[in-house]
C-alpha cells in the first residue's frame, strides 16, 4: 500500500487535481486489485468534510 497527503488552497468556484502516487513517491510494485480512496476536508470559510469517493479498479500484473 502507497499514501500520499497534500494540502491545495481552492478558491470559491474554482477546481483542483491532486495525483498519486506524488512524483518520486513509492509506487505500487506487487501484482494485484487496488483501489484507490479519496477523502477531503474544508477548512475555510466554515469546516467540514467531503464525502469519501474511490478510483477505478485496476489490476497490477
Amino acid at each position: 500500500m502507497t499514501t500520499s497527503s497534500q494540502t491545495q488552497v481552492i478558491k470559491n468556484g474554482k477546481t483542483a487535481t491532486f495525483y498519486t502516487p506524488l512524483e518520486g513517491g513509492k509506487q505500487v510494485r506487487k501484482a494485484g486489485w487496488y483501489t484507490g480512496v479519496i477523502s477531503g476536508q474544508i477548512t475555510a470559510p466554515q469546516p467540514g468534510n467531503i464525502d469519501t469517493g474511490l478510483s477505478q479498479t485496476l489490476h497490477v500484473k
